[in-house]
């Protein structure tokens, strides 16, 4: 008997929470082979435009390339960047709209980046993802917007981490092993970025990455800015999150100067082609985030890797 009311009550608890997390808004989107996340939103009175979701940016990107093509924007005003790889003077467009899902947003700020010839015509900046709770499940391939006043957390099979941001994005504590010897670091966790692990420059030339680390391969970058780098990919033979490690991991060694990876602020970025293999509770709001590995955690990070 104590069983049979234990279930109602687990039951009734269960339906309580799916109650109350009633999304507000569901984005399906595209997870395209350079493992980043893009979903389909509005500006004005444009017809539907392509942005990447990406945490790692601190503000909304229209893509330079396409104005007076696809949208018109009054660029009125100009604003510094820092992306991965650099910094610039760039210009921006205030007191516009945004469109995604059901929800409409006015007063929205734009900076334009001649992104060129890139896959998406803006870009989707975590300023306007700190006003939900937001879940991405890479299989269904949705991203569920939650208010942040109604959400009921349920997060038991999830491992929770405490953000902190740093130079405007959302970073974590991760360790890396290189010969058993755990190096302590502060990484970007970003969503727009299409590598697995990137370490940073300074990060890697203290604890001596490029000697200590076997190359396999290089690989070019290019940041939110514009800037191009060319980068070494080496084997990281355990990096650590939480509870959980992981191994021989591909990682990108940063030779940028500036920018988030020339900063000593950030040991490195986690990049989508890492995320995805979690499903994703992103809380910016309140600093957390959670993680649960679904069916991506064996899937390989390079192709050319794969023997």
């Amino acid at each position: 008997m104590k069983n049979l009311l234990l279930a109602i009550l687990l039951l009734i608890s269960s339906f309580q929470i799916q109650a109350q997390n009633k999304p507000i808004a569901t984005l399906p989107f595209e997870l395209k082979s350079d493992n980043r996340i893009y979903v389909k939103c509005r500006v004005n009175q444009s017809d539907t435009l392509t942005f990447l979701f990406d945490t790692g940016a601190g503000a909304m990107v229209i893509n330079e390339s396409i104005l007076g093509k696809k949208l018109n924007l009054v660029l009125d005003s100009t604003a510094n960047n820092v992306g991965s790889n650099g910094e610039s003077k760039i210009k921006a467009s205030k007191h516009n709209k945004l469109s995604f899902g059901n929800i409409n947003i006015d007063s929205v700020t734009y900076l334009a980046i001649p992104y060129g010839d890139a896959p998406f015509d803006g870009v989707f900046g975590n300023n306007l993802m700190k006003k939900y709770i937001i879940e991405i499940n890479y299989h269904k391939k949705l991203i569920y917007l939650y208010s942040i006043k109604d959400y009921v957390l349920n997060a038991k099979a999830y491992d929770k981490f405490d953000l902190k941001f740093v130079m405007g994005v959302p970073t974590i504590t991760a360790s890396l092993f290189i010969d058993s010897i755990q190096i302590k670091g502060t990484f970007e966790m970003d969503t727009g970025g299409d590598s697995g692990l990137i370490i940073a420059d300074y990060f890697s030339k203290n604890n001596n990455f490029a000697q200590k680390l076997k190359q396999v391969a290089t690989a070019g970058s290019v940041g939110s800015d514009g800037a191009k780098t060319e980068t070494s990919i080496v084997i990281v033979p355990e990096v650590t999150l939480g509870t959980k490690s992981f191994y021989r991991i591909p990682s990108l060694l940063s030779g940028a100067q500036s920018g988030v990876l020339g900063s000593q602020q950030l040991a490195g970025i986690f990049g989508n082609a890492f995320l995805k293999r979690f499903d994703v509770i992103l809380d910016l709001h309140h600093n957390q985030l959670f993680l649960k590995p679904n069916d991506y955690l064996y899937t390989p990070y390079y192709e050319f890797l794969v023997k």
